[in-house]
């Protein structure tokens, strides 16, 4: 069974969530022990579709995330929600489809347009933002559903103005703050002790999650999983392309050692145990 999200947060230390967005991603958070993960439309955009994170994933495309890498992670999922993917009434249905699907907590923001692609981007009113937290809240079938909220207006508005619309969130049901934008210190210490509810945010260079975890209480490892792997794509990429060979990178891949690794990372022996006992297999045919 699951630990509680809200268990986890309370524990004391900052709760580290990095990104998930496929099965081996899934199933390498499962392995290091990680107790939650964080599947946000950044990788997701990227991964499947290889687009920017500026709206074009929808909800479907969230949800259909969570269904298939709850089972594998097998940690409470932390879920990008977006702006909700519309008014109040599309908030609804997408936070009843994203709980359906398996996110023990779903971050919905106020930013209209812009972000990743303008220093400033349109923020929506602060009563607008309200009134989407109402909604996102009265729609949850489950008050274990987490509703986190998210503000943009750092950027924009100022740090204390992101601080007066988080406060407002929290007032209209918020379970969760999350304070987006360059870290400012003395506004989110001050969020932090003001607040009633846990503090999410992301992971920035040059800061450990324990210095991190001085100014919020769950961090977000949004883009690391799919830089490395993006990395390491495009350096074996251009040994291939170049040598017109893998040899060079055998040694370090493991050679056939390193193939049946992978196959034991996917389950190879708990398939090869279950074949056997229904008959499909017999001993003398793992042993060839």
């Amino acid at each position: 069974m699951l630990n509680s999200l809200r268990d986890l947060i309370a524990s004391g230390t900052p709760l580290i969530a990095p990104s998930i967005y496929d099965g081996i991603s899934a199933a390498a958070l499962r392995d290091a022990g990680f107790s939650a993960a964080y599947i946000g439309s950044y990788a997701t955009g990227a991964t499947k579709y290889a687009v920017p994170d500026i709206g074009y994933i929808g909800v479907e495309d969230m949800a259909d995330q969570v269904r298939r890498l709850s089972p594998i992670a097998d940690v409470p999922l932390i879920v990008d929600g977006e702006g909700g993917w519309g008014n109040p009434l599309h908030v609804a249905r997408s936070i009843k489809l994203l709980e359906q699907a398996g996110a023990a907590a779903i971050h919905i923001e106020d930013h209209d347009f812009g972000k990743h692609i303008v220093e400033s981007p349109r923020i929506i009113p602060t009563e607008q933002a309200v009134d989407k937290i109402k909604a996102a809240v009265d729609a949850r079938d489950s008050e274990d559903l987490m509703i986190i909220a998210r503000t943009d207006a750092a950027g924009t508005e100022g740090p204390q103005a992101a601080f007066d619309r988080l406060m407002a969130y929290q007032e209209a049901g918020a379970d969760g703050l999350f304070y987006a934008g360059v870290p400012d210190s003395a506004i989110q210490l001050r969020l932090k002790d003001e607040s009633r509810v846990p503090i999410f945010g992301v992971d920035f260079p040059g800061q450990s999650a324990a210095e991190l975890g001085k100014l919020t209480d769950v961090i977000l490892y949004y883009g690391l999983t799919h830089l490395v792997v993006r990395n390491a794509l495009s350096r074996a990429f251009s040994v291939l392309s170049a040598e017109g060979s893998a040899v060079s990178l055998e040694e370090e891949l493991g050679g056939i050692p390193g193939i049946i690794g992978f196959d034991d990372f996917l389950g190879v022996p708990q398939a090869r145990e279950k074949a056997e006992q229904f008959g499909l297999i017999d001993e003398k045919d793992t042993n060839e």
